[in-house]
């Protein structure tokens, strides 16, 4: 799969998410964020929809039991796993190895919590992802007013990265038009 096929596909489930699962984001849901674990679990289940049946979607699958080496940790000290894969279980190599993810829910959480492109890069080189992704949600609450401004940043394993800085996902109007639909449906 392409990197611009696979960036559609990614595109079309954060859409999903967002409208389907907004009251995820919306403060009445509790005093607490969501976790980047629970965002990118929705996140899966919309891509598994949008994937061929050959590729499974999984959260941290450790198909080998070892302990990741402190050389392919993200950030030295800081554990840090892929949030969300997309592999064939079982199976090694790039041609089996499809997208590592890591999803920030927003700033809040620190810096440190999330993991730079190249602490990523490390682990798409170590198990052999064609691709890494950055997503960070930039997830704003104010009042009982939530918006999320996405932004990824993208790396391939024969280039290394997409783009020195993370991207917007879409367009402001693209955005805006998401944002009523999912404001809409929570309704």
């Amino acid at each position: 799969m392409i990197l611009a096929d696979l960036q559609s596909r990614l595109r079309i489930a954060l859409t999903n998410t967002l409208v389907e699962e907004w009251t995820l984001f919306t403060p009445t849901t509790g005093t607490s964020r969501p976790s980047a674990r629970t965002i990118a679990f929705h996140l899966g289940w919309y891509l598994r929809q949008t994937v061929e049946r050959t590729w499974s979607v999984d959260s941290e699958y450790d198909r080998s039991g070892m302990v990741l080496e402190q050389a392919v940790q993200f950030d030295g000290d800081t554990r840090h796993v892929p949030d969300l894969i997309v592999h064939q279980r079982g199976l090694l190599g790039p041609e089996h190895n499809l997208l590592l993810a890591h999803v920030s829910v927003d700033e809040a959480s620190g810096p440190d919590d999330v993991p730079e492109l190249s602490s990523a890069q490390a682990l798409q080189r170590r198990f052999g992802y064609r691709y890494a992704m950055l997503l960070d949600l930039r997830l704003h609450v104010e009042g009982r007013r939530a918006s999320v401004t996405p932004y990824w940043q993208w790396a391939t394993l024969e280039k290394g990265a997409e783009s020195p800085e993370p991207v917007a996902v879409y367009t402001p109007r693209v955005l805006a038009e998401i944002t009523e639909r999912a404001r809409r449906a929570g309704d």
